[in-house]
């Protein structure tokens, strides 16, 4: 027997393999007992002896060849009940093969047999051997129920829908969750009243106090993958405001990777309650460049250039390498991508050089061949930045001259520049910097005829260094909340959904663009603050700020385009073009990029700064 945490025992497959064949002998004999309508077994059977007695032969190894003694029957589903009923045709047809030679054969038994045999006997299996496997989950669920009249969470849940289904579901034969469920809410009037699983689906949102009041409700899980951010603020709001948990399921960005299950409720975050509908992606288009291809990411060991790598992984590429100056960087590079790359067929190459050396660049551009490159590696921080303008010009400007210098020489295909909303109308070192390395990137694609191109977006939650992870760490400290200027807007964007449309726009052929991900409404830093700290149940009146003020290099509010930039559609949802009908001044920005790197060798801050402030950053400098 074997025991699982928090249910009752559930048979073993030898177990279930003898009732399995105690239970195919009981159907055939009750079979010819109705058959012959008689109470006398022996009389019923006897005649018949031994044709009668195939399902025996035929029916056990059957089943185990269905893999019916290998199954976690607690979860049991309608697709277990097919497999059964398969087994059962399966069998039927077997038995059925085997008489047909034994009566050319003559065999005891087989004249006169009756042919109804050979349908009331399948019925009567299929109703023993499956009935006593679903009377068993039954038997789980309801020592589950009564054990959680006390212990579990009263759980309403939010979306009668497949994702609710399956929370109910589990909640049903997995005491792990630790959830028991009192019912569920759902904005479709048409489920009101009606049952799902079991459990009555009592209204909507609007109705939830009421039904909260009803069913002693302690928690609110949001059922909705598709969900966006506006649905699950107002969720949010509703529950805490009724001093419910509220919990979520994961996004369907999240469960389309296989990582996470959708019947594993988590806690809410920052990144949920920003989340925008669902972007239909060109998935063809994706994988038509990645897939069997030789790919580079720069910058990988960076939260860009991680996601970049792992969400590149999935899409087949013969090999993937990743170039990164940090050796600590690589290692996690290579820990994670680990069970992605498990049976995947895909070379990943971790390379430790610097974007700073053209000759590393030129030496691993030139062995691994790529056929496009992501080049995510820049010094991001706009105040660090400022205070070393230097290191910013070396990295952001010479990094990039390096890489696309030694793409164009090897004759690489595609090179994606990662850019960023400080680029636009810049007064950062920082914005300057990356705003030249878009000019020298829609320079060498221009000359090139190659589908060069630049993404610009704006913040992307949870990255290394971004507000949520450091507001987490000082809520976690009992530190007073640090806000540089509570009024500043900035764009805002989860992880995966800007690596995602990063490369779907990396799919375009145009050569020389800037594309600029549709990140939305500017979100107010204060706003999004208060909202964090209610997900941490605190009220933001309770807990202690500190403003800052705007540090060297930021600005009040950021911008995606230039005021002299049209913008164009591209025919993929979510992602714009950034048009400036001027021409790019090639010579100009090249010159400025060696005044630059002369200037930055040197370590000559002052030089740096005076040349950045000197051109104007718009598409001709």
């Amino acid at each position: 027997m074997r025991r699982r945490a928090g249910s009752t025992a559930v048979p073993s497959g030898g177990l279930l393999f003898l009732y399995d064949v105690a239970a195919t002998f009981a159907s055939i004999v009750l079979s010819l007992m109705l058959r012959f309508e008689t109470l006398d077994w022996s009389v019923a059977v006897a005649p018949y002896l031994p044709v009668a007695l195939l399902p025996l032969l035929v029916r056990p190894p059957v089943r185990m060849a269905f893999g019916l003694y290998h199954r976690e029957w607690r979860f049991a589903s309608t697709r277990e009940l097919g497999d059964l009923a398969a087994s059962v045709v399966v069998g039927s047809a077997l038995i059925v093969s085997l008489y047909g030679l034994a009566s050319l054969l003559s065999l005891p038994g087989t004249s006169p047999f009756p042919r109804s045999f050979f349908v009331i006997e399948p019925l009567i299996t299929l109703s023993l051997i499956g009935g006593v496997r679903f009377l068993m989950r039954m038997r789980i669920e309801r020592s589950i129920a009564r054990g959680t009249q006390d212990r579990f969470v009263r759980t309403l849940i939010y979306g009668a829908g497949e994702a609710g289904a399956g929370i109910a579901r589990s909640s049903m034969s997995d005491a792990g969750l630790g959830i028991r469920v009192v019912g569920f809410v759902d904005d479709d009037r048409k489920k009101h009243g009606s049952r799902l699983l079991g459990h009555r689906v009592h209204g909507g949102l609007d109705d939830l106090p009421h039904v909260v009041e009803r069913t002693g409700a302690r928690q609110l899980l949001i059922a909705m993958p598709s969900r966006t951010g506006a649905v699950l603020r107002r969720a949010v709001a509703a529950g805490q405001e009724l001093g419910l948990e509220v919990k979520t399921v994961p996004p369907i960005r999240d469960l389309i990777t296989g990582e996470i299950q959708i019947t594993r409720p988590r806690e809410i975050s920052v990144e949920d309650l920003l989340r925008r509908p669902p972007v239909k992606l060109d998935v063809e288009a994706i994988a038509g460049y990645l897939n069997g291809a030789s790919v580079v990411v720069t910058g990988g060991g960076g939260s860009i250039g991680g996601e970049l790598v792992r969400q590149i992984l999935r899409l087949g590429p013969r090999v993937l390498t990743v170039i990164d100056n940090q050796e600590a960087a690589l290692w996690n590079v290579e820990r994670d991508a680990a069970w992605l790359l498990k049976n995947s067929g895909v070379r990943l190459n971790p390379v430790l050089a610097d974007i700073r050396s053209s000759v590393s660049m030129s030496a691993v551009i030139g062995r691994a061949r790529p056929d496009v490159v992501f080049h995510a590696a820049a010094l991001k921080h706009v105040p660090y930045v400022e205070m070393h303008p230097s290191e910013g010009v070396l990295t952001n400007v010479v990094g990039t001259r390096n890489v696309l210098a030694a793409c164009e020489s090897g004759g690489v295909a595609r090179f994606v520049l990662i850019s960023t909303d400080k680029a636009v109308e810049p007064i950062s070192v920082m914005g300057r910097t990356k705003r030249l390395a878009e000019l020298l990137t829609v320079s060498a694609g221009e000359m090139l005829r190659s589908p060069y191109s630049a993404v610009r977006f704006g913040n992307v939650l949870g990255s290394s260094g971004s507000l949520v992870p450091l507001l987490e760490r000082q809520l976690d400290d009992g530190l007073p909340l640090t806000i540089t200027e509570p009024d500043a807007t900035r764009y805002f964007m989860t992880l995966s959904e800007a690596v995602t449309l990063i490369l779907e726009a990396g799919s375009a052929t145009a050569p020389g663009q800037v594309y600029v991900l549709d990140m939305g409404d500017p979100v107010r830093i204060g706003d999004l603050v208060e909202e964090f700290v209610r997900l941490k149940g605190a009220e933001p009146s309770t807990v202690e700020y500190q403003v800052t003020g705007l540090r060297p290099g930021e600005k009040l509010h950021e911008e995606l385009f230039f005021d002299d930039e049209l913008r164009e559609s591209t025919g993929y949802p979510g992602i714009l073009r950034a048009v400036n009908h001027e021409t790019v001044a090639h010579q100009q920005a090249r010159a400025l990029a060696d005044e630059l790197c002369e200037a930055a060798e040197r370590r000559d801050d002052e030089v740096v700064r005076r040349l950045l402030r000197s051109w104007p950053s718009t598409v001709a400098p």
